[in-house]
């Protein structure tokens, strides 16, 4: 028997996927215009980072297909729900 506390409340969000999984659903919801190349994740509590390799002709272009992915992401995965992007960086 489970004590009341070991049990999530109705409003819990669902844990997030792990690290691997995120990267499996990004090459499964990548398209060819997007022009993902690869990606690496970190997934800490209740955050995720994503570092997204893209191929474009200039950082405009890729702030552009690494958003639209993520936006995709973010609607595919049921894990992700009510998350958010919160900010991003060039490196």
């Amino acid at each position: 028997m489970r004590a009341p506390d070991d049990e999530p409340a109705p409003d819990d969000p669902p844990p997030l996927p792990s690290a691997t999984r995120l990267v499996e659903t990004l090459h499964r919801v990548a398209r060819p215009q997007d022009r993902f190349e690869s990606a690496r994740a970190l997934v800490l509590d209740r955050s995720v980072r994503l570092a997204l390799y893209v191929r474009a002709p200039d950082e405009i272009e890729a702030v552009g297909h690494a958003l639209q992915l993520c936006r995709r992401l973010l609607g595919h995965s049921p894990e992700l729900r009510g998350h958010r992007i919160a900010d991003f960086r060039l490196l």
